[in-house]
């Protein structure tokens, strides 16, 4: 089944992850040359260096092709973080290698996300602070004090960009999957919904289809503003019996409700206390009070099912509602 991809930090995070291999490739050759052929050279950093070059150019391949898997990715970072550890454990410390340290925290999050980037920026600093302690002689040096500072700025930083990234993102989703009307969830939003609850396991799931009757005679009567009313306050009550994660407006007077329930009665059941809710309530508009009865179509999920071919089924149901009288379920 065709998956939608809303979440655009799945495609940033390919794109920073592809960014990362290629550029770390070329230093890391740069690099593993360099100190493989220089007067005090060290085959060990030079050895895992080209090795970690090599890493970056699989995996750059496998994110390219859409194959690269978490654990890769983690296996990527913490093997970073290991060279990174390494080359400056073995350097002095006016080596400068201290300055990679400084720039990984928000490399680390922009690839993994600020939960899972805190374990490898804490064993970074834990790392350097020991390091430092060690090689220098004077307890609480100078430099531990403004390596620790700076560190810690790149950190907050780095979670507070995430943070809020991940929020703007969320909000920008969530009103893509909105009706802007009914404040429903839309089509859109229906195809994702669908898609998360028929790979459950063993789901047992109903398609409810929802049309209004005689809803262009309203429009046609009292105007489009009437109409407007009338299916926001259907969408509300709607909302009210099978919750607001459940309810999509699919078209000008469509709604799709999905239910997971166990059995057709329940299904049956929450069908019917919907056309009757909409059947009693008391629409205002102006200094009038309008009435409108829905018809419903009922279609169970089967597995292997797409969403059209269950819209589909619900639709025949419905059809079947509408010739039988309208303001009933079928």
């Amino acid at each position: 089944m065709h998956r939608i991809e809303l979440d655009k930090t799945y495609r940033l995070r390919k794109k920073v992850l592809i960014g990362t291999c290629c550029v770390l490739s070329i230093i890391g050759l740069f690099l593993g040359l360099f100190n493989l052929f220089r007067e005090t050279s060290n085959p060990v950093l030079a050895t895992f260096q080209l090795m970690y070059s090599l890493l970056s150019l699989i995996v750059m391949h496998r994110a390219l092709n859409e194959l690269h898997q978490l654990w890769q990715v983690h296996l990527y970072v913490y093997s970073l973080t290991a060279l990174i550890i390494f080359a400056v454990y073995i350097a002095d410390l006016n080596s400068f290698r201290f300055c990679w340290v400084l720039v990984i925290p928000l490399l680390y999050f922009l690839i993994l996300g600020k939960k899972t980037a805190a374990i490898p920026t804490s064993i970074l600093l834990v790392f350097s602070v020991f390091d430092i302690s060690v090689k220098s002689e004077v307890m609480f040096p100078s430099m531990l004090i403004n390596f620790v500072c700076s560190y810690l700025i790149v950190w907050i930083v780095s979670y507070v960009y995430e943070t809020n990234r991940e929020n703007s993102e969320r909000e920008l989703q969530e009103l893509a999957l909105l009706d802007p009307l009914t404040q429903s969830y839309n089509r859109l939003g229906l195809t994702k919904q669908f898609q998360e609850m028929s790979e459950k396991p063993n789901v047992s799931m109903y398609i409810l289809l929802l049309d209004l009757d005689y809803f262009k005679e309203i429009n046609d009567n009292y105007g489009h503003e009437a109409g407007d009313i009338i299916l926001k306050e259907c969408a509300s009550q709607i909302r009210l019996i099978a919750n607001h994660h459940s309810t999509f407006r699919i078209g000008g007077e469509e709604f799709c409700v999905i239910v997971e329930a166990k059995e057709l009665a329940e299904a049956l059941a929450l069908a019917e206390s919907i056309r009757v809710k909409i059947s009693q309530h008391k629409f205002k508009f102006e200094d009038q009070i309008l009435s409108i009865t829905l018809s419903i179509g009922i279609a169970k999920f089967e597995a292997g099912m797409t969403l059209s071919d269950a819209l589909s089924q619900a639709d025949t149901k419905l059809y079947q509602a509408k010739h039988l009288g309208r303001n009933r379920v079928a």
